[in-house]
């Protein structure tokens, strides 16, 4: 399984993150059958915030897993995430969306997090049990390794 990832950062200094399925996520998801990693990441970007982009740069980060019975499947999943670098000041355009049904289901929403206080908001979320703890601690070794590389996500 190959997901793609965006970290969306503003001339603000913020970073876009999306609440979905009871956990913040970076922007991002699924390839598609003949999708190559940047065509899934521009249409997912599309369909989770409607901000059409066309420049991508990465990625800059790979984490790889191995999953024994995925989410009670009985099935052992490979997993590969890449996380890309992106910048863009359009403003999410709900009207230009497409969410799939799980989106639909849990209430899809997005935010702007100040990235000097990307931890406290994710410290934040994990105490009120809004970020699931993998993925918590997933997020914040992604903003450790974009700060080693690019500079500029302090927290």
């Amino acid at each position: 399984m190959i997901r793609v990832k965006g970290v969306i950062i503003n001339e603000k200094d913020e970073i876009l993150i999306a609440h979905n399925n009871n956990t913040f996520q970076f922007i991002g998801g699924h390839l598609q059958e003949n999708e190559d990693m940047e065509e899934a990441l521009l249409r997912e970007i599309l369909e989770e915030t409607g901000i059409v982009m066309n420049d991508i740069s990465g990625p800059f980060m790979l984490i790889e897993a191995y999953y024994k019975n995925y989410f009670n499947t009985s099935k052992n999943v490979h997993s590969k995430i890449y996380y890309y670098k992106l910048f863009t000041d359009k403003k999410p355009d709900l009207s230009k969306t497409n969410y799939d049904i799980l989106e639909r289901q849990t209430d899809f929403e997005l935010f702007y997090v100040p990235v000097k206080n990307i931890r406290l908001f994710l410290d934040e979320g994990l105490k009120n049990k809004k970020i699931d703890k993998n993925i918590y601690d997933e997020m914040l070794l992604v903003i450790d390794e974009y700060n080693r590389i690019f500079g500029g996500v302090y927290y």
